[in-house]
């Protein structure tokens, strides 16, 4: 009943390290600049195994110089634990490239700041009106005709 329940608690134990990472992301996984991969880590447990040991008996023989009793052995088993490493895996979400995390989103990133704009994509600034360039540094000149 003992090792039942150390069982248990190790498969509990188990299920939590393995789930914890998901309750903990801040990442919103329904972001689509979320991606994830697959990461192994390692858990030490402690398993139940059977411990062999050498058992001695005396059995009835004919050995007059023992009083007639001989000395046999045989292989027993008892249970037991130890320490083992149990190899487990968890999902990792971080930004896809070209995205930093904000919060619980991930935002584009833009190497070059947009000065007279936002950063709409990786490296792509959306200008504010009479803004031009790369990271809408650039005056448009507003050429106007009269009539």
């Amino acid at each position: 009943m003992a090792m039942s329940s150390l069982c248990h608690s190790t498969l509990t134990l188990a299920l939590a390290l393995c789930f914890l990472p998901c309750i903990t992301s801040s990442l919103n996984l329904e972001d689509p600049n979320v991606c994830s991969h697959w990461e192994s880590y390692s858990v030490t447990v402690q398993e139940s195994y059977a411990h062999p040991f050498d058992q001695i008996y005396y059995t009835s023989c004919s050995d007059i110089l023992n009083w007639f009793k001989c000395t046999r052995h045989r292989v027993s088993y008892r249970s037991a634990s130890r320490r083992g490493t149990k190899m487990m895996y968890r999902r990792k979400s971080q930004c896809c490239p070209g995205f930093n995390e904000n919060g619980e989103i991930c935002a584009p990133h833009c190497a070059k700041s947009c000065v007279h704009g936002r950063c709409i994509a990786p490296n792509t600034c959306q200008c504010e009106p009479g803004w031009g360039g790369s990271n809408c540094s650039s005056g448009k000149s507003s050429s106007c005709c009269c009539l």
